[in-house]
C-alpha cells in the first residue's frame, strides 16, 4: 500500500500537487469559516494547510526517491522558475502579514494574545520550510538539467564530495544549509546558472531570517508585558 502511494506522489506532476494543496487550503478555509474564526486567522490557517500539504508530500518523496528514479521522478515535480518566484513572493507576504497580526495582538486579551501570537508564527515558520523544499526541487531539477548537456567535468553543475550520484535529500541539504547560512558549505557550485539561484536564494533566506529574529524578539516582549 505504501509503495503504492509513493509511486503515485512519484507520478504525480507538481503543478497538480500545488492544485490539490490550494483545494486543500480552500476546505480549511470554509471549515474555519463555519466555526466562525476572525478573518485574519482564517487566511493565515489557510495558508497554513497550504504550505504543511506541500511539505508533508515533498518529504515523502524526498525520503522515498532513490538515486536510480531521481532523474525520472525530477522532471515532474518541478514546477518551473514562475511558479517559484511566487511562492516566494505569497510567502514573503503572508509571514509580514503574520507579523502585523503579532504586533497588533497587544491589547487583546491573555488568550487572543496567545492564540494570535501562535497563529502567527506559524506562516513564517511553514513558509520558511516550503521555501527552501522548493529551491531543493529546483535545484534537482537545474542538475538534471545540466547532466544532459554532458558539457565537460561540470556535469550537473553541483559537485557533491561522495562517489554516489545525489539524491533528494543531497539536494534538500544544499538548499537548507543556503538558508540558514546563505552559502554553501561542502558542495561546490560549477554552474553560472545555479550560482545565480544560490545567489537568489540566499537574498530571500536573509529577508526570511530577518522576519523571524524580529518575530522572536517581539515575542519575547511580549511575554514581559
Amino acid at each position: 500500500m505504501k509503495r503504492t502511494k509513493n509511486r503515485l506522489l512519484k507520478n504525480t506532476s507538481g503543478l497538480k500537487k500545488l492544485i490539490f494543496s490550494i483545494s486543500l487550503s480552500v476546505v480549511a478555509y470554509i471549515i474555519l469559516l463555519l466555526l466562525k474564526v476572525d478573518v485574519q486567522s482564517r487566511i493565515i490557517l489557510g495558508w497554513d494547510t497550504f504550505c504543511l500539504s506541500l511539505i508533508v508530500m515533498s518529504g515523502i518523496l524526498f525520503f522515498t526517491t532513490t538515486n536510480d528514479e531521481l532523474c525520472a521522478v525530477v522532471e515532474k515535480q518541478d514546477d518551473g522558475l514562475k511558479v517559484i518566484f511566487m511562492i516566494v513572493l505569497v510567502a514573503v507576504c503572508f509571514s509580514l502579514f503574520g507579523t502585523l497580526l503579532l504586533l497588533n495582538s497587544k491589547s487583546e486579551s491573555t488568550f487572543n494574545k496567545v492564540f494570535h501570537t501562535i497563529v502567527s508564527l506559524s506562516p513564517v515558520l511553514l513558509s520558511w520550510l516550503l521555501l527552501h523544499t522548493t529551491f531543493a526541487i529546483r535545484y534537482a531539477h537545474l542538475y538534471h538539467d545540466h547532466n544532459k548537456l554532458k558539457t565537460g567535468s561540470n556535469i550537473g553543475g553541483l559537485d557533491f564530495p561522495t562517489k554516489e550520484d545525489p539524491d533528494y535529500l543531497d539536494f534538500a541539504y544544499f538548499s537548507f544549509v543556503i538558508g540558514m547560512t546563505f552559502q554553501v558549505s561542502d558542495v561546490q557550485v560549477n554552474s553560472r546558472v545555479i550560482r545565480r539561484f544560490v545567489l537568489l536564494h540566499s537574498l530571500i533566506s536573509f529577508v526570511f531570517n530577518t522576519i523571524i529574529v524580529a518575530l522572536t524578539i517581539n515575542t519575547i516582549a511580549g511575554l514581559k508585558q
